[in-house]
C-alpha cells in the first residue's frame, strides 16, 4: 500500500490522473494505452492513468489536495485490474494553519506535493498554490476565520 502520494488531475492532457511519488524527474514510462508505470532511472516514481473520465469525473485540473476515498477507491480499482500497488486512504492533505507574524496562514509542511508536482519543504502557501484567483495571486494566505492552529486548512469540518 503506498501512503505517500500526489495526485493530480489533466484534463488537458487526455483527461490524464497522474499519481506522484516522488518528485524526481520521470526517464521512462512503460504501460499501456490506459495505464503506464513512471520511473526514474529503475525506481517507480509514479503512475499515469488515461481518459481517467471513464471512472471518474474530476471537475477542475490540477492538484487534489485530500482525495475522498471513493475516489481512491476508483483509482485502486485500475490500479489492481494492471497488477500495480494501491494506494492508501489520505487523512491529511499536508496543507495546515500555522501562526506566523501574529497571522494565521496555510503552510505546506515538508514532504507534501505541491501544485507544481514539487514537494515541499516546508513554507507558507500563496493564493496561487490554492488555485484560488485573485489579483496578486503570489501574496500569501492569511485566514481571517478562527480556524485552530494545526489543524488541515482542507479538513473544514474542524474548525
Amino acid at each position: 500500500m503506498i501512503e505517500k502520494y500526489g495526485l493530480f488531475n489533466h484534463h488537458e492532457d487526455n483527461n490524464t490522473a497522474l499519481i506522484l511519488f516522488s518528485d524526481e524527474p520521470v526517464t521512462d514510462k512503460r504501460g499501456d494505452e490506459e495505464i503506464k508505470v513512471l520511473y526514474h532511472q529503475d525506481k517507480v516514481v509514479g503512475y499515469e492513468i488515461y481518459d481517467f473520465i471513464r471512472y471518474a469525473k474530476i471537475k477542475y485540473s490540477g492538484i487534489i489536495f485530500l482525495p475522498s476515498d471513493p475516489l481512491i477507491d476508483v483509482i485502486n480499482f485500475v490500479l489492481e485490474n494492471h497488477q500495480l500497488e494501491k494506494l492508501g486512504y489520505k487523512k491529511e492533505s499536508g496543507y495546515v494553519v500555522l501562526t506566523n507574524d501574529n497571522k494565521k496562514m496555510v503552510f505546506a509542511k515538508e514532504g507534501t506535493f505541491l501544485r507544481d508536482e514539487t514537494i515541499s519543504k516546508g513554507r507558507f502557501c500563496s493564493y496561487y498554490d490554492l488555485y484560488i484567483e485573485r489579483e496578486n495571486d503570489q501574496e500569501l494566505i492569511v485566514i481571517d476565520e478562527d480556524i485552530k492552529e494545526g489543524i488541515d486548512f482542507f479538513i473544514s469540518e474542524e474548525k
